[in-house]
């Protein structure tokens, strides 16, 4: 039993496979089409997707200027920089800048740990004797966030801090360990700031003698009075008191009378 044909697929290829030119044609035919709907499907598509693409560019092209130039330029205080991780110190001039000042005038700390606060934005063999000797000895303050100055170069850039004994300037360079401080070292001009004055301490609670001032006579002190006669005199005084001895009468001494003759012969 036959199955009834397409008529559709019966009649086409019927058409083709009797002339193989009609085949050569209809495939020509159908490539043609097919290139020239990939055109216009290109010109459609390929526009849109060339204009957001220069967008998307310009786009990323202006969020790295954006985020660039201020990474570089992005001034800082002191306070953000004393509570900076020791890897986020050399990130830009300003960071480096601002911790030398910071580290610099800090005068709590011991000369050992002076030192190491300021290699880490410098070359160790910077910090030396000559340095030491300009650090200062008084309170010095920072009054205000760094200055970073423009036109510097790529390479190297200068910061300037304004502090309590003038403005600091600070030269920085971009090296592979980040940004470090050249050499010479910047100091501070301490002539006008005031010695640090010794610590006061409290005063004593200890009874101060009195001393006379010098041309006065000391005042005696009042001597108790005597008892007077009429008032008892305590039992202590009156048995260690001598008692009085009687004067001598003047004139022939008594012979005593006695009831008895006296021993020995009677003349």
């Amino acid at each position: 039993m036959r199955t009834g044909a397409n008529p559709i697929t019966t009649a086409i290829r019927s058409w083709v496979l009797r002339s193989p030119g009609r085949l050569a044609s209809g495939i020509t035919i159908m490539v043609a089409v097919l290139y020239i709907a990939r055109l216009i499907v290109t010109a459609v598509t390929g526009a849109e997707n060339s204009g957001s693409d220069v967008r998307a560019h310009d786009a990323d092209t202006s969020n790295t200027s954006v985020t660039s130039t201020p990474a570089a330029a992005e001034e800082v205080t002191e306070t953000a920089v004393a509570t900076m991780s020791a890897s986020s110190i050399g990130r830009s001039p300003a960071t480096a800048a601002m911790y030398y000042a910071h580290a610099f005038v800090d005068t709590t700390a011991s000369p050992t740990q002076w030192a190491v606060a300021l290699s880490r934005v410098t070359r160790p063999e910077r910090v030396n004797d000559t340095l030491a000797a300009a650090r200062p000895t008084a309170p010095v303050s920072i009054l205000g966030p760094t200055r970073t100055l423009p036109g510097t170069g790529t390479t190297g850039t200068t910061v300037e801090i304004d502090t309590s004994a003038g403005t600091m300037t600070v030269a920085v360079t971009d090296t592979d360990d980040g940004w470090q401080v050249d050499s010479p070292l910047p100091t501070l001009d301490l002539d006008d700031v005031a010695p640090a004055s010794p610590p006061t301490t409290a005063p004593t609670t200890a009874t101060a003698t009195t001393t006379p001032a010098p041309g006065t006579a000391p005042t005696p002190e009042r001597a108790p009075e005597a008892q007077s006669s009429s008032e008892p005199v305590p039992p202590a005084q009156q048995a260690t008191s001598p008692a009085p001895i009687p004067a001598p009468v003047p004139g022939p001494i008594p012979i005593p009378e006695l009831d008895t003759p006296m021993p020995g012969p009677i003349a």
